[in-house]
């Protein structure tokens, strides 16, 4: 059986992705409750009948990232094609985008209480611990060259973290990048990340990775 075509989706579903939309567009602290409902043409109580506050809203997509960020991370294909492989971590950078609010938005969401530091900590913990999985398998597959002392895998990841976090901010800040169609811009950015850990990648691959991001991005 075919699945039914333009089904309707529910309030709580629009409102998440409206909410979503302009968060990632204005910054979590710019927007209300009321102004997401003027967006949807609803009114302030019939969103609230689903998210009373602000940081139920949070809470729901914070779920959700929880839940499908890691195993985008983890389903990344190692033993594949340079093109298949470009293609996932391109997949994995639109994901982080379209929530970005919640990684840049950080301070605010910690200092006005719409996210505990322990719930928060533990979204890193467990998107790092799938990129030192994903690291791990790289150098049993000989696709990646072991991390030897004084660094480590765990020091990779850190410093992956933080390039990933600088990207994010840059698609906030500089909108005149947006004239770049997306998928130029998430083809370079992986380019970019692999082209500063590229002393750890094997040498072919990494030519093929390049060869392969540049088509991806067209």
């Amino acid at each position: 059986m075919e699945p039914e075509k333009n089904v309707k989706k529910s309030t709580q579903q629009r409102v998440l992705e409206k909410s979503a939309q302009l968060f990632n567009e204005f910054g979590i602290e710019a927007v209300s409750i009321g102004q997401i409902a003027k967006e949807l043409k609803i009114s302030p109580g019939n969103l609230t009948y689903h998210f009373k506050r602000k940081a139920d809203l949070i809470s729901q997509h914070l779920d959700a990232l929880e839940d499908i960020l890691p195993k985008t991370i983890e389903a990344i294909p190692v033993l594949s094609n340079a093109r298949t492989f470009g293609a996932a971590y391109i997949d994995l950078l639109q994901l982080t985008r379209e929530f970005r609010f919640l990684f840049i938005g950080a301070n605010y969401l910690l200092q006005n209480d719409l996210v505990s530091e322990e719930r928060y900590q533990r979204l890193i913990d467990k998107t790092k611990a799938s990129f030192l999985m994903q690291i791990n398998r790289l150098v049993d597959a000989e696709m990646m060259s072991p991390i030897k002392t004084p660094y480590s895998a765990s020091m990779l990841v850190d410093s992956i973290w933080w390039q990933w976090l600088g990207w994010l901010m840059a698609e906030q800040i500089e909108p005149g990048k947006h004239k770049i169609p997306e998928k130029k811009r998430l083809a370079d950015a992986v380019l970019h990340i692999f082209f500063l850990n590229h002393h750890y990648v094997d040498p072919k691959f990494f030519r093929r990775l390049q060869q392969e991001l540049k088509t991806l991005g067209k």
